[in-house]
């Protein structure tokens, strides 16, 4: 059986351990530091047996070497598109890949936009998504185009209301003012906003997602009448560039 668990990293940052209960073992996903992350597996006295990055930044990857050098040769599976990026990387997954762990297999999405090779993880029921989407939001485009980045977050959009998603940043409640000024009648919005009071506010949850993050809604109305688009992926990149630049 899959088990996920949170482990605050950093100054805003998370890195997840997936647990097979059977036999304790885990995969780290996305360990930007070494201390912490080693830390959290004693505690819960797991037996790493690989390490999975969605993509290159630094905050993501940079406890590979510190996790390796504490547990030995682990297999340390990515991204195709960051080799040579991510120095520690044995395996390379590309869209349509499987992984498989703890029974369960995942499909490997390619997602780029915040980076060109970055790749989601998407179990039945759990996704990890990196920097791909955060609360009422999305990544910043850094290496692709809006275009890219449209398609990228509407891959999320085929799975379950009730999946969760695990992302790379506590960024929630720093996202309700743009949310709530882009859309402030949406009443999904006014709910979410009373019942989040502090963090953790992650893994998110999918369906919740899809009513509030403005990433996700490009086909609404309002949305296009507030940003003056219609073609979904224009909409998306006009209210990326209104995000970047909301004070």
């Amino acid at each position: 059986m899959l088990k996920v668990h949170t482990i605050p990293i950093l100054q805003d940052n998370y890195c997840f351990l997936v647990e097979d209960t059977q036999d304790q073992t885990c995969a780290i996903v996305d360990p930007g530091e070494a201390e912490g992350v080693i830390k959290a597996v004693k505690e819960l006295q797991l037996r790493p047996v690989a390490i999975w990055n969605t993509h290159h930044h630094a905050d993501h990857i940079d406890g590979n070497a510190g996790i390796l050098k504490e547990f030995g040769a682990l297999p340390v599976i990515g991204s195709s598109g960051d080799k040579g990026k991510i120095p520690q990387l044995t395996q390379f997954l590309k869209q349509g890949d499987t992984l498989e762990f703890a029974g369960e297999k995942a499909e490997i999405l390619e997602v780029p936009g915040h980076t060109l090779g970055h790749i989601a993880i998407a179990f039945p029921g759990h996704i990890f998504a990196g920097d791909l989407v955060f609360g009422y939001s999305c990544g910043a485009v850094f290496e692709g185009t809006m275009e890219q980045m449209y398609q990228s977050v509407s891959k999320l959009l085929k799975y379950p209301d009730d999946t969760l998603l695990y992302i790379g940043h506590e960024y929630t409640l720093n996202n309700v003012k743009w949310a709530q000024h882009v859309d402030p009648e949406n009443p999904d919005i006014q709910q979410r906003v009373a019942l989040e009071t502090a963090p953790p506010t992650v893994p998110l949850q999918l369906g919740l997602e899809k009513r509030t993050n403005h990433f996700m809604r490009c086909h609404d109305p309002k949305l296009q009448a507030f940003t003056g688009k219609t073609e979904p992926a224009e909409v998306f990149g006009a209210l990326r560039t209104h995000k970047n630049n909301f004070k």
